[in-house]
């Protein structure tokens, strides 16, 4: 990250540490907040008292004018550094704000240390606001600060609001809660929720992850097969892959063998393509072949597509026969096909004679299907396997007649 915008991020943390801390030793938030939780948020906003002192010109008394860079040659003042503050509005105001950075920094001040005030006016303010996605950034800060207080009543809330905002509110809550009382957390997903597919345990396991990543692990385990084992699996691999490579390694090498392990093995081999594409194939050829060879050579193979499909194209052709060569084939014709499906027959055609090429055959008719029924019927014929063959065939059959083109011309 560059020093300055380290340093600009550091300082604008210190500011707000700053104002919040004042404003704890003076109490004026709490007589603030009394004043705007009367009436309507609107009509809270216009009986505030005109004579108190807000957080931001509370917060200007006895701060310093300007800080010393850590090279010690020269000094940025704050408004240098936080140039979008503005400081002549109140506190109810600024949670209002269409200048989301100036709003979120108030949410921020006023639900950092939260208590049952503080979530009723960030509550009021959040549901002034236009809806939307707009204000997603609001509302996981008031429903994490909510879960600290009161996440029993802040769930009931959540369930009353759109899809959306129910995911991101109740994920948000049950994170906060999971750090502090995990088992309270769980059994209330368990009675709050019929099926196997429980979305709470999203939020719980990100909570848990923060507070024991082995029991967060092992309550991941214990989902069964589907999207929320899948998504809670991605949180608690990029957790572990933020603590170092051999963190990520360990951890998925204690994994249960089958689709966890596999899983993580390939979000190994992805992560590791992006940052050196050697290292991630010497890595991959290292392996014997197995599922685990293969759920890396996919990322892997997806990887180096998306940077160079030539590149990838030519690699494949020099692996050995096997269900890791299969897979790789499938990934780099199906990334390749999107940006140029002539290169990519092109490349097919380099195959020697008997090679499987079925997969990479497939993701090409899937591609150009829509644009070249034709082409695509004539590829789908050449497939080895008469099952796939048939199926291919009957798929462009379908997406012409859906288009109306006919069988045997492509589209003008």
């Amino acid at each position: 990250m560059n020093k300055l915008l380290f340093f600009a991020f550091w300082l604008l943390t210190l500011v707000v540490s700053y104002w919040v801390g004042l404003e704890s030793d003076s109490g004026g938030q709490n007589t603030q907040v009394k004043k705007l939780t009367e009436t309507s948020f609107a009509d809270k906003v216009n009986q505030a008292d005109p004579g108190s002192v807000d957080l931001v010109s509370r917060s200007n008394q006895g701060r310093p004018e300007s800080y010393e860079l850590p090279s010690g040659d020269r000094l940025i003042s704050v408004e240098d550094a936080i140039p979008s503050i503005d400081k002549s509005l109140s506190l109810a105001e600024r949670l209002t704000s269409s200048d989301p950075i100036n709003r979120l920094q108030a949410y921020a001040e006023l639900l950092k240390n939260p208590d049952p005030s503080s979530i009723d006016l960030a509550l009021q303010a959040y549901e002034s606001l236009p809806g939307g996605p707009g204000r997603f950034s609001e509302l996981k800060l008031l429903a994490f600060a909510w879960g600290q207080v009161d996440p029993v009543s802040g769930l009931e809330w959540a369930k009353s609001q759109q899809h959306w905002d129910e995911h991101v509110a109740s994920s948000s809550i049950l994170d906060a809660w999971a750090r502090e009382d995990s088992d309270s957390a769980i059994q209330w997903a368990k009675e709050n929720f019929n099926g196997e597919e429980n979305p709470y345990f999203v939020g719980i396991i990100h909570g848990l992850s923060q507070a024991s990543l082995p029991q967060a692990t092992d309550l991941m385990t214990e989902l069964p097969y589907g999207r929320v084992r899948g998504r809670a699996a991605h949180i608690l691999f990029e957790k572990v892959w933020s603590q170092g490579e051999q963190v990520a390694v360990h951890w998925a090498e204690h994994l249960p063998e089958g689709s966890l392990q596999n899983f993580a093995y390939g979000e190994l081999g992805e992560k590791l393509a992006r940052l050196d594409m050697t290292r991630a194939v010497e890595w991959l050829d290292s392996m014997e072949e197995s599922a685990i060879k293969s759920a890396v050579s996919e990322d892997v193979a997806r990887e180096m597509a998306k940077q160079n499909p030539e590149k990838a194209g030519a690699w494949t052709l020099n692996l050995p026969e096997g269900g890791s060569r299969q897979t790789a084939l499938e990934q780099v014709a199906k990334v390749w096909a999107k940006k140029d499906p002539i290169a990519t027959a092109g490349w097919i055609n380099q195959f020697p004679q008997g090679a499987d090429t079925d997969p990479a055959i497939e993701q090409l008719v899937r591609e150009i299907a829509p644009n070249d029924p034709a082409g695509a019927l004539s590829w789908a014929e050449s497939i080895s396997d008469p099952a796939k063959r048939k199926q291919l065939i009957e798929h462009t059959e379908k997406v012409i007649k859906s288009q109306k083109f006919p069988a045997n011309d492509s589209p003008q």
